[in-house]
């Protein structure tokens, strides 16, 4: 049977020793659902719904849940199926929401300027025709930005409409974001780590966790310090102090971090 690695034992036992009110977040695709190539298809590993289960329930001045991800926050809602009570952060944060009791989610999107609805509208024509460039890109249409999708297209396409689209940016203004095969482009400027940093302060939190697997997570690993725990989900350079291997191996350490926050400590 598999088991978490000791670095991640010993880490989460630390965090979760720390007094006060501790924020547990994380990131959705590649994190607490593997990668798929089709987005909607992609749900949360069993053991990971029955940890986050288990920190939904667990007292509100003690954990605060938390879901950080490029999604859209009612793609976000619909396909984690988080608890109530948790914290949604979608489009990098510019979407933000609680679910609750009776599962729906109250979602907060940021206000666009008129110039600001303009870009974002040439933004989105330019890229479509850049992603119908390529047979198996695909563009995706949020509330402040765009999203080319490249998982399917060739390497060298790839390569081509993520460079093309990157170029059309230079000089407006616009934020953009590369990722997992994606990049996205948005008219504000919005990050994980802005979110994660804003949520710190106003919870006022004495310590916070976050997994992630992302270039757009680093962003968060980068805000983290002191008492915190920032762990990578998979390989690659990382800001982050400790990591796992893999989705199943993060749902492990969430299983641990839920036991050792709800057990009774007397």
């Amino acid at each position: 049977m598999r088991q978490l690695n000791g670095a991640a034992q010993r880490a989460a036992a630390a965090f979760t020793a720390h007094r006060g009110l501790l924020i547990i977040a994380s990131d959705f695709d590649g994190v607490l659902a593997p990668l798929v190539d089709d987005p909607t298809a992609s749900r949360v590993l069993p053991r990971s719904a029955r940890a986050l289960a288990a920190l939904g329930g667990a007292d509100p001045k003690r954990v605060r849940l938390a879901l950080v991800s490029g999604r859209r926050l009612a793609d976000l809602a619909a396909l984690a199926s988080p608890p109530p009570g948790t914290l949604l952060y979608g489009t990098h944060g510019a979407e933000s929401g609680v679910i609750e009791e009776d599962g729906t989610v109250s979602a907060v999107t940021s206000a666009l300027t008129d110039q600001q609805l303009a870009t974002l509208e040439e933004l989105r024509t330019h890229a479509g025709k850049i992603s119908q460039s390529a047979r198996g890109a695909w563009l995706e249409n949020k509330s402040t930005s765009v999203v080319l999708h490249t998982r399917l297209a060739g390497e060298s396409d790839s390569a081509r409409i993520a460079a093309e689209l990157l170029a059309y940016c230079e000089g407006k203004p616009v934020f953009a974001m590369s990722g997992h095969d994606v990049v996205e482009v948005s008219v504000i400027k919005v990050s994980k780590g802005n979110a994660v940093a804003q949520l710190r302060a106003d919870l006022g939190a004495s310590a916070v966790f976050y997994m992630g697997d992302d270039v757009t997570d680093e962003t968060v690993f980068r805000v983290l310090d002191g008492p915190d725990l920032a762990v990578k989900v998979g390989p690659g350079v990382t800001a982050a102090g400790e990591r796992v291997q893999d989705p199943d191996e993060a749902s492990l350490l969430l299983e641990v971090i839920a036991d050792m926050v709800t057990k009774d400590r007397g």
